[in-house]
């Protein structure tokens, strides 16, 4: 079964090679083999199509969501699904990040990560810069914050701050911990934000999705609230105190090869086309 994919932050033969990377560039995966060519039996769009793929047949087409419901725009479809996509960020992936990848364990060396930006509009990026910034206040020696300057004042005045990054992963590999937070809250939708920690097998204090453990063992990260930020960071020094990334590292591991098998965007995809229970598929 040939398979098209677009999306609105991609053309197509982009899209194309980024789904390829979660194959490790197979465009084969079980039945459906992506393609970029105009004799596709399914076009599976991403959200809303790409401003420059207009002409197609909405009777092939199914979308599958890749943003919070406030961002989805109206298109012809035939068919939405309800299982969000997660997609893991391995745009800049270069050869040492596929051989980690593909490592069985992970040397840790480093102790506490986040990658955030200053963006301050959404519900999401407001707490997460309260709570950045009183982690950058209460942890003296170990944590390394990473991200995008839009205003230039937030994330220079923090000690911690260590740059703007390229490859994501820079901020995971090396690092037992990390914290994320989702810029939405809602049941079902969960992002890069927790499962590129996991596959990097950091321990992840995570807010967002309102049910992430109908999807990921809960034990494989530890669950937060980023409105309580007091509470939460005494909950993530204790974490840390109690080494519980050791304690936990079997069950990051397990639902590592969960996201690069079951969860993998590819499988869902395949899941979707192949007329299955998409979300019943998904869930533990």
């Amino acid at each position: 079964m040939k398979v098209q994919l677009t999306g609105f932050w991609e053309d197509n033969v982009s899209m194309f090679n980024l789904f390829k990377k979660y194959n490790f560039g197979n465009p084969k995966w079980k039945n459906i083999e992506l393609t970029i060519g105009e004799d596709y039996d399914v076009l599976v769009i991403f959200t809303r199509p790409h401003d420059d793929f207009k002409d197609y047949d909405a009777n092939k087409a199914i979308t599958l969501l890749t943003e919070p419901p406030t961002s989805h725009r109206s298109h012809a479809t035939s068919k939405i699904m309800d299982m969000y996509l997660p997609l893991p960020f391995w745009q800049n992936f270069s050869d040492k990040d596929w051989a980690l990848l593909r490592k069985k364990e992970i040397e840790k060396t480093e102790l506490l990560s986040s990658v955030t930006s200053e963006l301050n509009y959404l519900e999401g990026h407001k707490a997460r810069r309260q709570l950045v910034s009183i982690l950058d206040k209460k942890i003296d020696d170990g944590l390394d914050l990473w991200g995008k300057q839009y205003e230039g004042t937030f994330l220079k005045q923090l000690k911690s701050y260590r740059g703007e990054l390229t490859n994501k992963y820079d901020a995971l590999w090396s690092y037992m911990y990390h914290f994320a937070c989702e810029n939405s809250f809602e049941k079902n939708y969960f992002t890069e934000k927790i499962t590129d920690p996991i596959i990097a097998e950091c321990l992840c204090f995570y807010d967002g999705c309102l049910n992430l453990e109908e999807f990921i063992d809960e034990r494989a990260f530890v669950k937060i609230n980023v409105f309580d930020p007091f509470d939460t960071i005494d909950n993530i020094i204790n974490a840390i105190e109690n080494n519980e990334w050791n304690r936990k590292i079997k069950y990051i591991r397990k639902q590592k090869n969960r996201l690069m098998n079951e969860l993998n965007p590819i499988n869902i995809i395949w899941l979707a086309v192949n007329g299955k229970d998409v979300m019943k598929a998904c869930k533990l």
